[in-house]
């Protein structure tokens, strides 16, 4: 039987569109990586696991994607702000959007840097 893996956090993901895999990169408490490539009939039977389970349980705040790294550029041929994390697919934010994101990021900074959350060990 294959030893269990207790996942506490997706770090990352990734569509393979070659081989219509998904890959998933989750952590466990102590920074244990585990890597996962699913088919499409187990990501089909994973969404029916996941749609049984009970609403309590899914309410629950579930895994966070938690990028590695980001960067901030511009469109070269494109008046945009471009926003990527890890190696995914860049966003592109009009001037506006980049400022609006901006302004929200640093206001919820500020709240999460105030408040008191329980550490996990």
């Amino acid at each position: 039987m294959t030893k269990k893996f207790f996942a506490e956090m997706l770090v990352s993901s990734k569509h393979d569109r070659a081989t219509s895999r998904l890959e998933l990169c989750l952590t466990d408490a102590h920074g244990n990586r585990q890597a996962l490539s699913l088919s499409p009939e187990a990501l089909a039977g994973l969404a029916a696991a996941l749609q049984a389970l009970p609403v309590s349980a899914a309410s629950h705040t579930g895994l966070t994607k938690m990028p590695d790294s980001f960067s901030v550029g511009r469109g070269r041929h494109e008046s945009v702000v471009l926003v990527r994390f890890e190696d995914d697919t860049p966003y592109g934010l009009s001037a506006a959007q980049a400022a609006e994101l901006g302004e929200a990021l640093l206001e919820e900074a500020e709240t999460t840097a105030d408040a008191q959350y329980d550490l996990r060990h």
